[in-house]
């Protein structure tokens, strides 16, 4: 069996991809957006944690491609049913390949921090067990599961306290992690406030990377390249 926990990050078509955010952004500059914020992940762990294996599980053919071009295993989807369905799908192919755990993180995390991830990883003990991170609206950001199934998966609205909720059902122990920037999504209007205000709020002190998905997200306002949404399934 394999120690470390697989790192698993499933991604929806980009073309499918923030439909909260119609409001703000029409469907090429949402695809855009949602591209963008899957390369800086799939960049983030190839770099910062190369000693994890990582699985994309998508439906999506240009999503596969690119995952692999970062060095990630694809698990493909005939037909995408969901982020519950992902996680069950990652749970089965994990144990088949010898995984005894796995962490599911969302491929829209607006800043990544190695040390909170491997904070997050590292209580891991290889006992059973459920450790996640909430998201700033009762969602779940950061799930890792020991065994891979060890629970049925809830994602969805409140899901936080629905894992919670279903770890304790099946006498699983479950911790609950509070990480700053782990907790917050770039999912709705309200989240592009939030960030806006963040970079407003530090200035020169904001991260780079927030700084830089601010300025994407100001500039999708105005504008989108071709060049930038031409393969956005």
């Amino acid at each position: 069996m394999l120690k470390k926990p697989l790192i698993v990050i499933p991604v929806k078509g980009f073309n499918k991809a923030k439909t909260r955010l119609g409001g703000r952004f029409p469907p090429l500059r949402r695809a855009t957006l949602a591209r963008r914020l899957c390369e800086r992940t799939l960049r983030f762990f190839h770099r910062y944690l190369p000693e994890y294996d990582l699985l994309v599980v998508t439906s999506s053919s240009v999503i596969a491609d690119l995952a692999k071009r970062h060095g990630a295993q694809v698990l493909q989807e005939a037909v995408a049913e969901g982020l519950s369905a992902a996680a069950e799908r990652a749970a089965k192919w994990s144990q088949m390949h010898g995984y005894e755990a796995q962490l599911l993180i969302p491929a829209d995390i607006a800043h990544l921090d190695e040390t909170e991830v491997r904070s997050l990883l590292a209580i891991y003990s290889g006992s059973p067990g459920v450790v996640l991170c909430p998201a700033d609206d009762g969602g779940t950001n950061a799930l890792l599961t020991s065994p891979p199934d060890a629970i049925p998966f809830r994602f969805g609205k409140r899901s936080a306290s629905a894992h919670k909720e279903a770890a304790s059902q099946q006498g699983i122990p479950c911790q609950t992690i509070e990480l700053t920037h782990l907790r917050f999504d770039l999912d709705t209007p309200e989240d592009l406030d939030t960030l806006d205000s963040i970079v407003q709020q530090h200035g020169g002190d904001t991260p780079r990377e927030l700084k830089r998905l601010w300025k994407l997200c100001s500039a999708l306002h105005v504008t989108t390249p071709r060049s930038a949404w031409m393969t956005t399934q």
